[in-house]
């Protein structure tokens, strides 16, 4: 079973609460492996994970905001130094 950092509730969607369908890597492409190495995951849906990767609009829920969300949740546990160390972008 997956860890995350952001929740411990992996039966529904992290942002509209309905039934988990995918887990979704935060740091995806080159950062998948430390996304699960740092537990920067959280279970979706398949309609807010679309969201997600829809970057055509200015909503809450796009890959920025959630980035903005595993920052600042890997920043309370670890550090900024660490994130940049291993991410090299701030996204706050």
């Amino acid at each position: 079973m997956e860890k995350s950092i952001l929740t411990d509730n992996w039966d529904v969607c992290y942002f509209c609460h309905g039934p988990k369908q995918h887990v979704h890597h935060i740091m995806n492409s080159a950062n998948k492996k430390k996304s699960e190495k740092y537990g920067l995951l959280i279970p979706v849906c398949f309609k807010c994970h679309a969201q997600i990767h829809d970057n055509s609009t200015q909503k809450e829920l796009n890959m920025l905001a959630v980035r903005r969300i595993g920052q600042k949740k890997f920043e309370e546990l670890y550090s900024r130094e660490l994130w940049m160390k291993e991410f090299g972008k701030n996204y706050l």
